[in-house]
């Protein structure tokens, strides 16, 4: 046992059974997303694409979300931000199933150049936290799909957190102007490249959306997002 454990001891966020943050009886209550929904119209979808007459200017073009956003998994995510990100990343990807990670191979069938593009984070909140959630979960992803992370983009307005918003516009209007293209960006590569946007959590989507319309302004040719909840 580390020093670490020893000092901050681990108990699970559904039981508080010591050990570990994420114990196998609570394990079972990640509900895994079995069927894509279409990102737009919300129906069921094949690989969560976006059916051809929901596209819209400046679309994302498919969605895909490991589990769904119950009240168990928001608190792990909760703690995964504030707390330990690191040692509750681990526990949280070991009980990733399988069965939920066949669901990414539709990404194998993408044509290249494809880019992994965590949304990233405020420089004030990236100082105060430490760590981009966004990106870690990227690298948890790149194990499986052997896919480049980019750095496209840049956070150039501490939003206030989507969670608090009234409603969808509150949370339109609140990301509004928040990314820009990363001048140190090689524009060449965003150019017809195929980009996946990862997050932890998609629900009204307008961070995707903000995201890819600036993505999708300096020449991306598709735009998908890849979280694990939604």
């Amino acid at each position: 046992m580390v020093l670490i454990d020893l000092l901050f001891p681990k108990f699970c966020l559904g039981c508080r059974l010591p050990g570990t943050y994420l114990c196998p009886r609570c394990q079972k209550n990640l509900r895994q997303l079995k069927q894509g929904r279409c990102f737009y119209c919300q129906r069921d979808s094949l690989y969560g694409l976006t059916h051809p007459l929901c596209l819209k200017k400046f679309n994302v073009d498919g969605v895909t979300s490991l589990y769904s956003y119950n009240g168990f998994l928001k608190k792990i995510i909760k703690n995964f931000k504030y707390r330990l990100a690191t040692k509750i990343a681990q526990d949280l990807f070991r009980a990733i199933t399988p069965e939920a990670i066949d669901r990414l191979s539709f990404y194998k069938k993408l044509s290249a150049p494809i880019y992994f593009q965590p949304i990233p984070l405020s420089r004030k909140k990236l100082r105060e936290r430490g760590f981009n959630q966004a990106f870690i979960l990227a690298k948890f992803f790149m194990t499986y799909l052997n896919l480049p992370i980019a750095d496209f983009l840049l956070r150039v307005k501490d939003t206030d957190p989507q969670s608090v918003q009234k409603n969808k516009r509150d949370r339109s209007i609140n990301l509004r102007n928040a990314f820009v293209i990363n001048q140190k960006t090689n524009f060449g590569l965003i150019n017809n490249a195929r980009i996946i946007l990862v997050d932890d959590v998609i629900t009204s989507g307008s961070t995707i959306r903000e995201a890819a319309k600036v993505l999708r302004k300096a020449g991306a040719l598709k735009i998908y997002a890849l979280s694990l909840a939604g």
